[in-house]
């Protein structure tokens, strides 16, 4: 018969109506009506964590400090206020943090620096003179900034006990790397009747830079007082003994907030123009040995100005 095509066993296809099968429609909606668009849905946005800051201070971390050095111009030394000294009077072990300035700008944190020494060593002697050994740490996260602990040091400094008179017993500091042992350098400070003066060694005791400040500065003649905390001390740095020409230098900064009422101190060091970075990692150290032959306040000194004259 015309008009019926032949279906194919176990399929059944039911007859189509006059005019097809009606078209779906949407409801709610007349055919003149456009269907609703709904938009995607939003991409949740995943917040990244949030640059830590200390001392007012924002910061990322590094992985490589000696490439870090290589690259930086100066370093920032902010020592950590110890507000417990200032109610019980007992002093505690120094803490410092070593941060990179590169040349595009931004701060890094390199180095956390603490101090090992004995109770009665800071109670009893003068920091100047004071025997202790320090660990500097590499710090390439927060777990790393929070526990002392958490890792072996990268350098460690030995300052020996120096019951210095004139010119015997100057003070010194032997700097070696980590657990190897390896010598570094060595940061000591001869005799000189006025002016502060400081000789840097590497590896071979060859000498690589003399560091020198004037004796007339009034953050150095008056380090306790409030006037001396707000004034700045510069330490000029040179590659030759004749000292003509400054090629670097070590600023002692002026006090904020938090220094005032402490003995926390800020150290700016500029490098000289093609110091290698063992020579900016000794530079780094000489700042923290400026600190306590000059701007420590323990508890044997504590209120009273020192004496910069024979040194």
């Amino acid at each position: 018969m015309q008009g019926y095509a032949p279906v194919p066993q176990n399929q059944y296809q039911p007859p189509i109506p006059p005019g097809g099968y009606p078209q779906p429609v949407v409801v709610g909606y007349n055919s003149t009506q456009v269907p609703p668009q709904y938009p995607n849905p939003p991409v949740p946005q995943v917040a990244l964590p949030p640059q830590p800051y200390f001392g007012g201070i924002q910061y990322v971390y590094v992985q490589d400090p000696m490439v870090e050095l290589g690259n930086s111009t100066g370093v920032l030394i902010r020592q950590q206020p110890q507000l417990l000294e200032q109610f019980t009077g007992c002093e505690s072990p120094n803490r410092y943090y070593v941060f990179s300035q590169s040349p595009q700008g931004g701060m890094k944190l390199l180095f956390k620096c603490r101090e090992h020494s004995g109770c009665c060593m800071r109670q009893c002697c003068p920091a100047n003179a004071r025997e202790f050994n320090m660990d500097i740490k590499h710090i390439i996260d927060g777990n790393m900034l929070l526990d002392d602990n958490f890792s072996a040091p990268f350098v460690r400094v030995n300052k020996p006990f120096k019951c210095t008179c004139f010119c015997l017993e100057r003070p010194e500091m032997q700097v070696t790397f980590g657990e190897s042992s390896q010598p570094c350098g060595r940061i000591k400070q001869p005799f000189s009747c006025c002016d502060p003066i400081f000789q840097i060694n590497d590896n071979t005791g060859a000498m690589r830079y003399i560091i020198h400040g004037e004796c007339c500065q009034c953050g150095l003649c008056c380090s306790n007082n409030f006037c001396g905390k707000l004034s700045e001390v510069l330490f000029n740095i040179y590659q030759t003994e004749d000292r003509t020409a400054p090629c670097g230098s070590i600023i002692k900064k002026s006090a904020t907030g938090a220094e005032l009422v402490t003995s926390a101190d800020s150290y700016q060091v500029n490098f000289p123009q093609g110091a290698t970075p063992q020579d900016k990692l000794l530079l780094i150290i000489a700042g923290l040995m400026i600190d306590y032959q000059y701007f420590e306040e323990s508890a044997s000194n504590n209120n009273q100005n020192r004496n910069v004259y024979y040194h």
